[in-house]
């Protein structure tokens, strides 16, 4: 190399050096290759390829979005594969003027919209940007937009935004269970939804008040801490203490039951690894009637026709009115009257607000499905106090049911309840009222609804006797199927039955020894009991629905 070479090196770095230093000037902050490929996101002198929403959202004015094919291709197997690989000429697109190639897909053009963006960013920004998004304003409209993108990532293979996707579904339903509804009746229409609605099922499933029905826990919780012992401010149920949490604010833009379509209705309500009380499921039904925005078509569900007049029914007289009760009534569903057994009952009224999916027609077949479903409820576990209220009411019982129910409620049970108040515990789910209703080992047992670990569960009072012949009065929550006092029980105080003797809370609820006695002394922590060990104060005699 001579010295005119090492001269024009010199200068080509000195040079290089110049414009470098003129840059920082400009730019005091270098940009990595990620800002500089976000820069790219709609920039329309580099497009070369818009996808074309097929599938289209009412008010939706995205006709196209547009992108770069080699970043597409960059960030999923399915594009490059459709773009540049073996699935090319199988694609159904045109060219327009200017060489831009178009691909229709079947998805809306929001959902395309979201995609190209993470493509581009790695992430979601435009979410929190609600200004020209007036189908996905609430919270309900996101997560359904997020479910269908979650299916659109699903099939074009790009795991970070699924999982992106899930992670921030389990914090919308953490901090709104409700919204699990709105996710699974949107996962329930995609062939790759199973795994989204198996996480919202599992959320529904944990806190079915919460999620079904906007139940606001933390208020309930509130009342029972805040409530003094008397007999006459506890209400029947804790379901009439916070009964404007079930009609508050939210519904339309939180989810709940109203946002399941008729097809999952009776699996989501009367869901066998639920803890949803009768009465529950109850209301289930009539706020969905009330408010459901679906399209309802009574050809979605399998329901049973009425039986041939002319059949055989010899002999029907003569069976057991209450176990007939509990038999489902066949519907006649093609005539243009529709009539069963329940036809001595006048519907409930529409809502005031009316659309196509609300209208009369519409309101008619969601009554229609759910006074069958009303059937599968067992009424002689609803208190009669809601059963004189709430149920009667609501004109999806028939008059001859809510009879066989109190007939039922008078053969296995006295209407006169105790109370019992717990109050002081460390653990601060126990403390509340406790309510009368059943029976262990011949003595009364004491139940609460409340939530523990994040599940919805009912917290019992009840006798027990020990392997070695003991007995001992429990404070736990006995696992929904199971019977009390097994090793399966979540036991959190306990108290021997000798302290029951001579030091409890008042005479025996039931006539017999002093055994049946709650005591007011002697509790011990066990398990996951925590300390202080609470107290007991007995309300006796009260009427059920007074």
């Amino acid at each position: 190399m001579d010295e005119d070479d090492h001269l024009n090196i010199k200068m080509c770095a000195e040079g290089a050096a110049d414009i470098t230093s003129t840059t920082s000037n400009t730019s005091l902050i270098a940009r990595d290759i990620l800002s500089d490929i976000q820069t790219l996101l709609n920039d329309e002198d580099l497009t070369d390829i818009h996808l074309i929403p097929e599938s289209k959202d009412e008010n939706e004015p995205i006709t196209a979005v547009p992108a770069i094919k080699a970043i597409l291709a960059a960030r999923s197997n399915v594009f490059r594969r459709c773009l540049y690989g073996e699935w090319r000429e199988t694609q159904s697109t045109s060219n327009n003027d200017d060489d831009v190639l178009q691909v229709k897909l079947d998805y809306s053009g929001r959902v395309l919209q979201l995609l190209v963006e993470f493509c581009f960013t790695d992430k979601l920004a435009s979410l929190t940007d609600n200004s020209d998004d007036k189908n996905n304003n609430s919270l309900e409209g996101k997560v359904r937009l997020l479910t269908k993108l979650n299916g659109a990532a699903h099939y074009f293979d790009i795991p970070k935004l699924e999982q992106d996707i899930q992670n921030l579904l389990k914090v919308m339903m953490s901090n709104h269970p409700s919204l699990a509804c709105a996710i699974l009746d949107e996962a329930s229409k995609m062939l790759s939804g199973e795994e989204l609605g198996l996480m919202a099922m599992e959320r529904i499933r944990d806190l079915p008040k919460a999620a079904l029905l906007l139940w606001n826990h933390n208020h309930q919780q509130s009342h029972d801490n805040n409530s003094c012992v008397s007999t006459t401010s506890y209400p029947s149920t804790i379901t009439n203490a916070a009964n404007n949490a079930y009609t508050g604010s939210g519904w339309g833009e939180l989810g709940g039951v109203i946002a399941l379509n008729a097809s999952l209705l009776e699996q989501v309500v009367f869901d066998e690894q639920s803890s949803a009380s009768e009465l529950t499921k109850f209301l289930c039904l009539q706020k969905w009637v009330e408010g459901c925005r679906h399209k309802v078509s009574l050809e979605e569900l399998e329901l049973p026709r009425k039986m041939n007049d002319n059949a055989d029914n010899a002999g029907d007289d003569e069976d057991d009115e209450i176990l007939s009760s509990r038999t489902p009534k066949p519907w006649q569903l093609h005539s243009k009257n529709v009539k069963s057994e329940m036809a001595d009952v006048s519907p409930p009224p529409p809502p005031s607000y009316m659309d196509d999916a609300l209208s009369d027609a519409q309101h008619e077949q969601r009554l229609i499905i759910a006074r069958h479903l009303a059937e599968k409820l067992d009424l002689s576990l609803i208190p009669a106090s809601d059963l004189s209220s709430t149920i009667t009411e609501s004109n999806l019982i028939s008059t001859h049911d809510l009879y066989q129910a109190y007939r039922l409620q008078a053969l296995n049970a006295e209407r006169s309840k105790s109370k019992v108040f717990v109050e002081g515990a460390g653990l601060a789910e126990a403390n509340g009222t406790y309510i009368q209703g059943g029976v262990h080992e011949g003595t009364p047992m004491y139940n609460k609804e409340g939530v523990w670990r994040g599940r919805e569960e009912v917290f019992r009072i009840f006798l027990c006797t020990f392997s070695n012949g003991n007995r001992s009065w429990s404070l736990s929550i006995v696992p929904k199927g199971k019977a009390p006092g097994k090793t399966t029980d979540i036991d959190f105080y306990e108290c021997p039955v000798s302290y029951g003797k001579g030091g409890g809370l008042g005479s025996p609820l039931y006539v017999g020894t002093a055994d049946n006695v709650i005591p007011n002394r002697g509790w011990k922590l066990v398990s996951y009991g925590q300390s202080p060990v609470p107290k007991f104060s007995l309300i006796g005699g009260c009427l059920e629905d007074a």
